[in-house]
């Protein structure tokens, strides 16, 4: 070779090399880059995860039991942590987790009273916050039960407490005001409103929030612009019955027209369905109708299949979302023991049979009623929504 090939042979190597080594830092700068957006992406989608029961309703044979576990009968110490113990840890797992507090709470000076006008003992309250939950409903049929002038009262005891409480109020003024919940980057509206009050009125209009088309679109378009989601509660339907009635159909009409993200629905003591809903401008509304009982002594089986309902607020960027609903079947084991009639809620996939034979409404037929748990909950709640598809 010779010495003018030479030369042109290294600059060719040269160019070749040059041009090999500039195309792998392109290549390395854009699988940084890929990496960056990846990385930021992933960082910026935010999530509040929910989960929610239904009424923890106190009959005289729940607080009585609680009563005989601590201290002496009759000396005014009640133990209502075992109750949740052993859906505690389930409910670890979520961010946000809402009951409806079916009797009131209302100070055990108003004296302890169980059906048909409830007041719960409020150690009742600690029990709650120990086993997680943070959202509570207080607009329900019983939300009266011992006057008007006891809702203050149990609205003092509540704000003791870090939990969002909303659905009666003290005054006007915190009517007017929204609930906001921001929590991981997210801002929830908590909205509580209920069918009636068994028949008692209210001294004033604002004291408890009630089901009303004109109150509903002020407070939907009052919070609307605030917040990222709105959650509403929903304590409607009729009593015993699994189907949905005019009442429901026109409130969850009505909350999707006015883009409300999800409704949680309480009352009938029984489950009920799940459903998306969809309004002309093609926005979504998730619907529990019903989550059933959660703790309670009433008659009948059927009464014992609950519901919890999980899912996640997310927001991805500008996109804002509900991801992974599930109603995941719950029961209630209630049994007579050294304390009284006894209980605590479980996932209904981990009740031991043996605690199902001696529930106070199986008479040693668990399986049996297990069984026909699963046919209910498959019958009444969709595919979709169920964890075990």
């Amino acid at each position: 070779m010779n010495l003018k090939n030479e030369k042109n042979f290294i600059f060719l190597s040269v160019g070749i090399i040059l041009i090999f080594l500039l195309s792998m830092g392109y290549f390395f700068q854009t699988e940084i880059s890929s990496l960056r957006r990846a990385n930021k992406q992933e960082t910026s989608v935010k999530r509040l995860r929910f989960a929610g029961v239904g009424d923890n309703l106190i009959h005289d044979s729940i607080y009585n039991a609680a009563d005989r576990r601590k201290g002496l009968f009759g000396d005014g110490q009640y133990d209502f942590d075992h109750l949740y113990e052993n859906i505690k840890p389930e409910l670890d797992q979520y961010d946000l987790k809402y009951i409806n507090q079916e009797s009131i709470i209302a100070g055990d000076k108003f004296g302890i009273g169980t059906y048909p006008h409830f007041n719960t003992p409020q150690a009742m309250i600690p029990a709650l916050t120990r086993a997680g939950f943070n959202m509570i409903n207080m607009a329900n049929n019983h939300s009266l039960d011992k006057g008007s002038w006891a809702i203050p009262e149990s609205i003092k005891l509540w704000d003791q407490t870090d939990v969002y409480h909303t659905g009666v109020f003290a005054s006007q003024e915190d009517r007017d005001k929204p609930v906001i919940i921001d929590k991981n980057g997210i801002k929830v509206g908590f909205l509580c409103y209920t069918y009636g009050t068994n028949g008692i009125a209210p001294d004033t209009d604002y004291r408890v929030s009630y089901l009303n088309e004109e109150k509903i679109r002020k407070d939907v378009a009052n919070i609307k612009d605030k917040v990222d989601f709105i959650l509403v509660s929903c304590h409607w339907g009729e009593e015993g019955i699994q189907a949905l009635d005019n009442t429901q159909k026109k409130y969850s009409k009505l909350l999707n027209d006015l883009g409300v993200d999800v409704v949680i629905g309480t009352h009938a003591h029984k489950i009920q369905t799940v459903k998306w809903l969809e309004n002309k401008d093609n926005k979504r509304t998730l619907v529990y109708y019903g989550t059933g009982n959660f703790v309670h002594n009433m008659l009948t089986p059927i009464t014992y299949l609950e519901g919890m309902a999980t899912f996640d607020f997310v927001k991805a960027g500008d996109k804002k979302y509900i991801d992974r609903p599930r109603f995941i079947p719950l029961v209630f084991h209630l049994e007579k023991n050294q304390y009284g009639l006894d209980g605590s809620v479980y996932r209904m996939d981990k009740y031991p049979i043996d605690l199902a034979n001696r529930h106070i409404e199986m008479y040693g037929n668990g399986a049996y009623h297990l069984e026909n748990y699963r046919n209910i909950v498959k019958s009444i709640i969709p595919q979709e929504f169920l964890e075990n598809k």
